[in-house]
C-alpha cells in the first residue's frame, strides 16, 4: 500500500515589488503554518507620509480632517438595502452629532478655499490619489501637480487646526 504524501501548500504573496510600495503586517490564517500579508497604508495620505511626501504636522491635519469628513457621513456610500434605511435606526442624537461635525468639515474647508478644498476632499475624505483629482486632469504631469496643490492646501488646514 502506497503512503499518502501531504500536500504543501504555499502561501502566495506576490512579487517582492508589491511589497515595497507600502507598509505590510503578517497575520496568521486558518491553514496552520500558512501566513497572508496585509497592507496597513491603504489610505493615500499615510502612503504619502510614509515616503515623506508630506510633513508630520500635514499628515496629522489630514488625518484629523478625514475623521471629521467619515464622522459627518460625507464618504462615498455604495449602497444601502432599501434606501433610507439605515442599520440600526438612526438617534436624534446621532443625527445631532453628524449635523455638528458636518459644520466643522464645511468650516474647515471655507478656510482652506476654493479650488484647495475640493482636493482636500477629494485626497484626505475620499481617500484618492492626489493625481486623479480634477483640477490637474489637463495637466500633463498630473501626479506633481496634485502633490504641490494638495501640500498648499494640507499647510491651509495645519493653520486651521493650530497645528504646530
Amino acid at each position: 500500500m502506497a503512503k499518502k504524501k501531504k500536500k504543501i501548500t504555499i502561501a502566495d504573496q506576490g512579487p517582492i515589488e508589491r511589497q515595497q510600495h507600502g507598509e505590510y503586517v503578517e497575520f496568521e490564517t486558518n491553514v496552520a503554518g500558512i501566513k497572508a500579508l496585509r497592507n496597513v497604508t491603504v489610505d493615500p495620505i499615510t502612503t504619502y507620509h510614509r515616503r515623506k511626501t508630506i510633513t508630520q504636522s500635514q499628515w496629522q491635519a489630514a488625518d484629523h480632517f478625514a475623521h471629521h469628513y467619515r464622522q459627518a457621513a460625507l464618504t462615498v456610500a455604495y449602497s444601502h438595502v432599501r434606501f433610507g434605511h439605515t442599520p440600526g435606526g438612526v438617534s436624534d442624537e446621532f443625527l445631532e452629532k453628524v449635523n455638528d461635525t458636518k459644520k466643522k468639515v464645511r468650516a474647515a474647508l471655507f478656510f482652506v478655499g476654493n479650488p484647495l478644498a475640493s482636493v482636500v476632499e477629494h485626497v484626505a475624505g475620499n481617500d484618492y490619489p492626489a493625481g486623479t483629482w480634477s483640477g490637474v486632469k489637463g495637466s500633463k504631469r498630473p501626479h506633481q501637480d496634485g502633490m504641490v496643490a494638495l501640500r498648499l492646501a494640507l499647510d491651509g488646514l495645519v493653520q486651521y487646526y493650530k497645528i504646530k
